[in-house]
């Protein structure tokens, strides 16, 4: 087929903006952007069968497994999910939310690559992992929620 390319999933990044500040989270292990909807049924009485549907509550799942962490990169972000007023490392007693914009990317090998990027916005991380095992690599694997995301082929 001509046009068509294929993308290795080795060849992905992942970046964190806050505010107009854009930086790379760590080495990506592996991600995964999902859109999903709750959707609304419609049945009548006369039939079995569906007469209409309609989506609602469109969110943006997000999960990532990051390693090999800068680790100014990973404590600031740490502390602006924990406290996103001060951002000092310590747990705010506040019900505000950091919200983030994540970036995914991916692209093709060659001399003239292909690109295909996928941008989160409004971003919540629901939980900040910190787990260590023994003999093992040091993973995150981080799940946010977005409220949009969006795709395009920069060409820069």
């Amino acid at each position: 087929m001509a046009g068509e390319v294929t993308f290795f999933g080795n060849r992905a990044t992942i970046n964190v903006k806050d505010g107009a500040e854009t930086t790379a989270l760590a080495v990506i292990k592996g991600w995964e952007f999902t859109v999903g909807f709750e959707h609304i049924e419609n049945y009548g009485m006369d039939s079995i069968l569906r007469e209409g549907v309609a989506r609602v509550k469109a969110k943006v799942n997000v999960k990532i497994k990051a390693g090999k962490f800068n680790p100014t990169v990973a404590s600031w972000f740490l502390m602006k999910v924990l406290n996103p007023a001060g951002a000092d490392g310590t747990l705010a007693d506040t019900n505000d939310v950091a919200l983030f914009e994540i970036e995914g990317e991916v692209t093709t090998g060659g001399t003239s690559p292909t690109r295909l990027k996928a941008v989160v916005s409004d971003c919540y991380f629901e939980s900040v992992p910190f787990v260590g095992s023994e003999n093992q690599w040091m993973v995150w694997d981080l799940s946010a929620v977005g409220k949009t995301i969006a795709f395009s082929n920069p060409t820069t």
